[in-house]
């Protein structure tokens, strides 16, 4: 069952990595995982991300610049993870498709944090998804789903539980790129998924138990359907 695995910056929220928090990650992963199945594990940059880029723009970087400083913090955040997963993860974070697939001859787990520059670790994570023909990516957030309206802005935001591709690609309309400021999910990413017809699956990773019941038994706050 090839699965991609989508970690938000919420690991890293308080400017600091939750280490109970990437533990609890790894543990799921690691009792869910069969021998047999290849998976990849992509970590997001979060707060800290957000902080050097900031730095970087005072001190007149392009966005370029800022996107090649925020992929070195996602690919620190994904270290750590390596570090928790042991040994079933091949030892080296993944920085491009061709040492992905690499990766994943050698050992069953991948981790990678950001790729190229302009592209979210979302976006990366469809990509991811594609190349080793997933079914499902699961994106484990700091929300249950996606909801009619933004949640931390909005008391009464509804979570819809069930939509296509077509339908969120509408809902998303206008979204930033500028380094550092994607959203929940992004057109790059959902045109690529759409295109593989891979399912996704948003949870609430502030319990990676929600990660477990999404991979065993595809329960979700929110599914997209190709």
């Amino acid at each position: 069952m090839p699965l991609v695995i989508k970690l938000g910056g919420h690991l890293f929220a308080r400017g600091a990595p939750d280490v109970d928090l990437i533990r609890g990650y790894a543990r799921v992963i690691r009792e869910t995982h069969d021998a047999s199945d290849r998976w990849v594990v992509v970590v997001g940059g979060g707060d800290p991300a957000r902080t050097y880029i900031q730095a970087a723009r005072t001190l007149g970087a392009d966005e370029v610049t800022c996107d090649e400083i925020a992929i070195t913090v996602t690919r620190i955040h994904a270290a750590l993870m390596l570090l928790a997963l042991g040994e079933q993860a091949y030892p080296e974070v993944v920085k491009d498709i061709e040492s992905l697939r690499r990766a994943l001859a050698v050992r069953s787990i991948a981790v990678a944090g950001g790729l190229w520059p302009g592209q979210s670790t979302f976006a990366v994570s469809a990509v991811c998804a594609g190349a080793i023909r997933a079914d499902r990516l699961i994106v484990a957030t700091d929300v249950r789903g996606v909801y009619d309206r933004d949640p931390k802005l909005h008391a009464d935001a509804k979570l819809i539980p069930s939509m296509t591709y077509d339908e969120l690609l509408a809902r998303l309309g206008e979204v930033s790129h500028m380094a550092g400021e994607y959203r929940l999910v992004d057109s790059v990413g959902l045109t690529v998924l759409k295109r593989s017809r891979v399912r996704l699956l948003f949870v609430d990773g502030t319990d990676p138990e929600n990660v477990r019941r999404a991979v065993l038994h595809g329960e979700a706050g929110t599914t997209v359907e190709p």
